[in-house]
């Protein structure tokens, strides 16, 4: 055994895995929200995206080791979040902002809204290699090596694919930035 590996663990019991399972989720259920609206943004519904991920894995539970889930949640979503942007596209849903009572809001609330809209509109625009790959090493702060194995490329590539993310975000938001 190299010194990388890690000693094999014994295998849970049933009850066990159905308890480490629901763990794992309730814990990690807010980040993965997060991701899963990063990367497939007002085209689909997160919520649905995180529940079929999360769905997948439990009907397959027995084969993961649930002490260290966070790795296997997110490639989880991630995948099924490609899956589902790699399906003909759906038509745009009205964007997931609650409705707003009556009344003037700040201009400073409003720019930020603003602002925030206008980036995920350009990081939807990204091709999704690109905005799956900035999404995991910018909101999520995943190292490179952890991107590269949760998307199935190599750290070069994945090194590749956030620099071109960025240069495409800053030439898309450069107007913008000037306002």
């Amino acid at each position: 055994m190299s010194t990388d590996e890690k000693p094999a663990q014994p295998p849970l019991p049933a009850g066990d895995t159905v308890a480490l399972f629901e763990e794992a989720v309730r814990a990690n259920s807010k980040r993965l929200l997060a991701i899963a609206r990063a990367i497939v943004g007002t085209r689909a519904s997160p919520e649905d995206v995180v529940q079929q991920a999360v769905m997948n894995l439990f009907q397959h539970r027995d084969r993961y080791d649930w002490r260290e889930p966070g790795g296997l949640l997110r490639r989880a979503v991630v995948n099924e979040a490609l899956r589902l942007l790699r399906q003909p596209k759906m038509s745009m849903v009205a964007d997931d902002q609650p409705a707003r009572g009556g009344g003037e809001e700040p201009s400073g609330e409003m720019d930020q809204r603003e602002t925030v809209a206008k980036v995920r509109a350009a990081i939807e625009k990204l091709p999704e290699h690109y905005r799956s790959a900035l999404v995991l090493c910018e909101y999520e702060q995943m190292p490179y090596a952890e991107i590269a194995k949760t998307l199935g490329a190599s750290v070069p590539q994945i090194k590749t694919w956030i620099h071109r993310a960025r240069r495409q975000l800053a030439v898309t938001l450069k107007e913008f930035a000037q306002t």
